[in-house]
C-alpha cells in the first residue's frame, strides 16, 4: 500500500483510482491535453502550460470530473537539507549570515495510498502542478502563482480557459458537465484547499487529506523555524528544489531561498502570500477533512483551522483518524469520500451530511461521533504551574525555576522521562492520579512569563504528557514559540538578557483519553532536538510561577 516517493508532502493515490474491469477499460477515452494558465512563473514572456491527462468513460451524457494535481507526477530531485546545528541560534546573532544547504541528503518517504470513487461515472482529470512534471514554468510553492495555474484547469473544464493537444490544435472539454470535486494527500490535498479560495465556479467539493491549510505553519511555529516531522532541515526552498525539473528554474529556487528567511520564524510577507486561511471566506467547495491526529508531517493544526474557518462559509465534515501522515481505510473513511463526492458533485441523496459532521478516532480504535470540535463535552480549564512540580487550578507562588538548554544532547522523549527526578534540561508540572477516564479535545494555550539569562534568544518547547501508573510518560501533543515574538508574531525583536517577557501561544491542538490513574503532566523545555534549530548547550531560561503561568486545555474535568 506504500508507494516511495520522496518530498515533503505526500503523493494522493489518484492514479490507483483505475477501471473496476477489464470491459470497463474498453470503453475508456484517455487524451492528454496543455491547460493555458495565466501565468509565467518563469518569466520566458509564454504563458504557462499545465499538463493534464483525462480517462473517461464514453458516455452520451457530460460527466462531472474528480481532479487530482500534483507536483510528484514524476518523482523529484533528492538534495540537501539546511543545517539546524549552530552556535547560537541566528535570531541571537547581530549580524545574521545566509544559510547554505549543508549537504545532508534528503530521504525517501513512503505515501499512503486514498481511494476515490467509482469510474464508471466519473471523468478522471489527473494534472502535473506548474513548473513540476511535463508542466511548464516554475513552481513556486503555495503562493498565487501556484493556485491559479491549477484552478485554469477548473475553467478549462467549464468553457473559461483554453486547451491544446500535442499538435497546436484548440482542445475543448465538451463532454464535462462542469461539476468538479479535487482531493489529494498532502501537497496533493493542499492544492484543493487553494484553488478552493478563489471559490472557483465549478469546484463542487474537495476532500483535501493529510493537507496544509497555512505554509507557515508548515516550516514555522509562533516566531520559531520548526522542521516537519521526520524532515530535519527542510525549507520552502528545499521543497521547491525537490519538486523543480532539474536545473530549470534555479533563479526562481532563489528567490525562494532570498524571501523565506531562515534568520527568524517572523510571520513575513512570504508566508502571508501563503497564507490560505485568509481567504477561506472565498470557498464554495463542500469541504471534507480527513488528516492523522499522530501527523506530524503536515500537523493536525492544519485541519483544525481550516475547519473553523469554514463555520458558516460552506458545508464541512472532519475525520480525524489515528495515524500518522496520509488517509485511513478504519470506519468506511473510503465509502464517505465516495459518498460526498456524489452528494455533492451528482446530487445523490444517500445521508453524508446527515448526523454529526465530526469524527475522532482513539487511540483504541473506537470511534467518538460529536457536535463539535473540540468535543461538546469538554470545558475550558485553566491549570496553573507550581513551584513544588503541582498542575493545579489554584494559583502557583510567585517563584522562579531556572532551566539550561540541553537540545544538542537529549530528544524531548527523554526529556518528559522520570518527571521527579531533578533535571536541568527541564521542568514538570503533574496533577494528581486521574480519579477516572479524562477525555482532552482541542486546542491548549500556555501563558508564560520568563526571561533568557545569558542570550538574546531562546526556543522554547512546551509537551502535554500522561504519565501512567507506572510513572512512564508518553507525549500526547507539544508546541514551539520564540519568546522574541511575545508580542507581534510578524516581527520578533531581541531580547534583553534577564529582561521578564510574557508569552501566550497554542500547542498543536489533540484529542485524547487519558486512562483513570494516570497523571496529566506538562514539561516546559527548550530546544526540540527534533524539530527547532540546535544551538549549544548552555542557554539559560528563568520561568517565573504565578497568576501569568499556566496552561488551559479543554477537559472532561469532573
Amino acid at each position: 500500500m506504500k508507494i516511495q516517493l520522496a518530498m515533503a508532502i505526500g503523493l494522493c493515490a489518484f492514479s490507483a483510482f483505475a477501471a473496476t474491469n477489464s470491459l470497463l477499460e474498453r470503453f475508456m477515452v484517455s487524451e492528454v491535453v496543455y491547460v493555458e494558465s495565466p501565468t509565467d512563473t518563469d518569466g520566458d514572456g509564454k504563458l504557462d502550460r499545465i499538463y493534464v491527462s483525462i480517462d473517461r468513460p464514453s458516455a452520451d451524457k457530460k460527466l462531472s470530473s474528480i481532479f487530482h494535481i500534483s507536483p510528484y507526477a514524476l518523482g523529484g530531485n533528492d538534495g540537501p537539507m539546511h543545517n539546524v546545528d549552530m552556535d547560537r541560534l541566528p535570531q541571537d546573532e547581530a549580524l545574521f549570515k545566509a544559510f547554505s544547504l549543508d549537504g545532508l541528503k534528503k530521504t525517501l518517504r513512503d505515501y499512503e495510498s486514498a481511494p476515490i470513487v467509482d469510474a464508471a461515472k466519473y471523468a478522471r482529470v489527473s494534472a502535473h502542478s506548474v513548473g513540476t512534471g511535463r508542466s511548464s514554468g516554475c513552481p513556486t510553492v503555495g503562493d498565487m502563482a501556484e493556485t491559479l495555474a491549477a484552478k485554469a484547469v477548473i475553467d478549462w473544464l467549464n468553457g473559461r480557459a483554453r486547451a491544446f493537444y500535442e499538435d497546436g490544435s484548440e482542445a475543448k472539454a465538451d463532454w464535462a458537465n462542469g461539476s468538479v470535486g479535487m482531493t489529494g494527500t498532502s501537497y496533493d490535498g493542499t492544492l484543493p484547499i487553494m484553488v478552493a479560495t478563489t471559490g472557483v465556479e465549478g469546484l463542487k467539493a474537495i476532500a483535501p487529506i493529510a493537507a496544509i491549510s497555512r505554509w507557515y505553519d508548515y516550516y514555522r511555529a509562533n516566531g520559531l523555524v520548526v522542521n516537519p516531522g521526520g524532515y530535519v532541515g527542510e525549507d520552502a526552498d528545499v521543497l521547491g528544489y525537490f519538486i523543480m525539473r532539474k536545473g530549470d528554474c534555479t533563479s526562481e529556487l532563489e528567490r525562494l531561498t532570498q524571501t523565506m528567511g531562515r534568520e527568524n520564524g517572523d510571520f513575513t510577507q512570504f508566508w502571508q502570500d501563503r497564507d490560505h486561511l485568509a481567504h477561506a471566506k472565498n470557498i464554495k467547495a463542500a469541504t471534507f477533512i480527513i488528516h492523522g491526529q499522530s501527523d506530524w508531517n503536515v500537523k493536525q493544526k492544519h485541519a483544525i483551522q481550516l475547519w473553523e474557518a469554514l463555520e458558516g462559509v460552506a458545508p464541512r465534515r472532519i475525520f480525524l483518524h489515528r495515524g500518522g501522515h496520509g488517509s485511513t481505510w478504519n470506519h468506511g473513511v473510503p465509502k464517505k469520500i465516495e459518498m460526498w463526492f456524489d452528494h455533492f458533485l451528482e446530487g445523490e441523496e444517500n445521508g453524508i451530511t446527515d448526523g454529526p459532521q465530526v469524527e475522532v478516532e482513539l487511540a483504541d480504535g473506537s470511534l467518538m461521533a460529536q457536535e463539535k470540535w473540540p468535543n461538546e463535552n469538554t470545558q475550558q480549564q485553566r491549570l496553573y504551574f507550581g513551584a513544588d512540580s503541582s498542575l493545579a487550578i489554584s494559583v502557583a507562588s510567585e517563584k522562579s525555576v531556572t532551566i539550561t538548554d540541553l537540545g544538542q544532547s537529549q530528544k524531548l522523549e527523554s526529556l518528559v522521562e522520570k518527571p521527579n527526578k531533578k533535571n536541568e534540561g527541564r521542568i514538570a508540572f503533574l496533577t494528581p492520579p486521574l480519579e477516572k477516564k479524562t477525555l482532552l479535545s482541542g486546542t491548549a494555550k500556555v501563558s508564560l512569563n520568563l526571561a533568557v539569562l545569558n542570550r538574546k534568544a531562546a526556543n522554547i518547547t512546551i509537551a502535554v504528557v500522561e504519565y501512567d501508573k507506572l510513572g512512564r510518560g508518553k507525549i500526547i501533543t507539544r508546541g514551539w514559540a520564540d519568546p522574541q515574538n511575545h508580542h507581534d508574531i510578524t516581527q520578533g525583536e531581541a531580547l534583553v538578557p534577564g529582561k521578564n517577557y510574557q508569552m501566550l501561544f497554542n500547542l498543536e491542538p489533540k484529542q485524547y483519553l487519558l486512562d483513570a490513574g494516570s497523571r496529566l503532566g506538562i514539561v516546559i523545555t527548550s530546544t526540540d532536538y527534533d524539530y527547532t534549530m540546535r544551538p549549544k548547550e548552555g542557554t539559560m531560561v528563568q520561568f517565573n510561577l504565578g497568576a501569568n503561568s499556566y496552561i488551559e486545555l479543554e477537559l472532561s474535568w469532573k
